[in-house]
């Protein structure tokens, strides 16, 4: 919704803080203000209000009446019908302080709600509280502690950390296999993948699908892991491996019961590997390449785990980065240079002549003949803003090329 900064302030006395102040408040406690636009000597406020605040922040009045418990300013007059609702909801002070983890003394607590013109009783630290019937977002107890907490305001929350338990805590047991044998998996050169819970086929079908071809939930993990295979092998350019390695460990159904699976491309001998690692015998079904086991009954097996909080290693730095949806292109070239040359020094000349587009690289070929040495690399090439052409390729090459060219006693083949 769209608030002026002009008509704001027509329901307040007191001069209103500078819009960008106004802005700051209200993302703060009650919105998220997107932008303001100075127009016609007015300043515009661009408000996302989400749905459970639209009945009472739908036009200026509601900002304003936020505003005012906000900034603690009077409204000229009270912009709602006065109506309170049916509902009346009980909250301590001591509730409220010990979820918000605050120091909130009762007298504060009585202004906040004051301030957001909540009608209310008092017996002790206890407080009855009944919102206008505008408020329709508020209903249970947690709802007036988190009024209490937005305009108190979080920031003025001191961030403390909980005192350390006697006791120590119970590992769960299934997460801690999942997690142990992701981490080893991973350290194999293996990807962990998420596919469709709903398939075309299976033995529990869905009431209500969502979708024709999404009707039943899956029996198995292998019918996902082929088609992410499948699809991830035309990718392998911009992966740099020779071959996809995934698993994925998730529920499965059958008519009789939903358990957990854990599923492999059968690449190896990880299966042997694993099995070593966890120290059980790893059973199960390979069919298409494909290695699944019921999770479930392997954790059977599996020894409770121990108490290794205190024996978590330094985890590595990781860094991300976005996936371009345009499509890659490939181009291969090969270099014949003199015998003392490596591999990086030319990969150092192409690098640099094609820039940020060059995405990844693979040396396919070497071998040597008299006193030179000929490498072959493939080049992957692909743009985060656009599809590349043919033509735009072709000009790189042509500068890698007559870079390569420059160089003494080297010559693309």
């Amino acid at each position: 919704m769209e608030a002026s900064y002009n008509k704001l302030q027509e329901y307040f006395e007191d001069k209103l803080p500078s819009p960008e102040k106004v802005a700051e408040a209200l993302t703060f406690h009650s919105y998220e203000v997107e932008g303001i636009e100075e127009k016609d000597g007015d300043y515009i406020f661009d408000i996302d209000v989400l749905p459970n605040r639209a009945p009472d922040s739908s036009d200026e009045k509601g900002v304003a009446k936020e505003l005012s418990a906000v900034l603690d300013m009077s409204l000229k007059e009270d912009v709602f019908s006065g109506k309170l609702s049916e509902i009346k909801i009980t909250v301590s002070v001591s509730q409220i302080n010990k979820l918000l983890g605050a120091d909130i003394s009762a007298g504060e607590v009585e202004d906040i709600l004051k301030r957001l013109g909540f009608e209310y009783e008092v017996s002790g630290e206890e407080f009855v509280v009944n919102p206008p019937l505008e408020r329709t977002d508020l209903k249970i107890k947690i709802d007036i502690i988190e009024e209490v907490g937005r305009i108190y305001g979080y920031e003025n929350i001191e961030a403390i950390l909980p005192s350390k338990s006697e006791k120590a805590p119970k590992i769960n047991k299934k997460f801690y296999y999942v997690s142990k044998i992701k981490n080893f998996l991973v350290k194999e050169g293996f990807s962990e993948v998420y596919t469709y819970t709903f398939r075309d086929s299976g033995e529990v079908e869905m009431i209500k699908p969502f979708a024709s071809d999404k009707n039943f939930l899956r029996t198995d993990l292998r019918g996902g892991l082929l088609r992410s295979l499948e699809q991830n092998t035309k990718n392998l350019p911009l992966l740099s491996c020779d071959e996809v390695k995934i698993f994925e460990i998730g529920n499965v159904f059958n008519k009789d019961k939903e358990y957990t699976s854990l599923g492999i491309t059968d690449s190896g001998d990880i299966v042997n590997k694993l099995s070593e690692f966890l120290g059980v015998e790893i059973k199960g079904d390979t069919e298409d390449n494909i290695f699944e086991t019921n999770f479930d009954e392997l954790l059977e097996k599996l020894p409770e785990p121990e108490d290794e909080y205190e024996k978590l290693e330094k985890k590595e730095s990781i860094t991300y980065s976005s996936i371009s949806p345009y499509p890659f292109m490939l181009r291969d070239i090969a270099v014949w240079v003199p015998s003392d040359v490596t591999s990086d020094d030319v990969l150092e000349v192409v690098k640099k002549e094609s820039t940020e587009l060059l995405v990844n690289t693979k040396l396919f070929d070497e071998f040597k003949k008299d006193d030179k040495i000929s490498y072959a690399f493939n080049l992957v090439f692909q743009s985060q803003e656009k599809t590349l052409s043919d033509e735009e390729v072709n000009k790189i090459m042509d500068s890698v090329t007559e870079a390569l060219n420059s160089n003494s006693n080297w010559e693309v083949r």
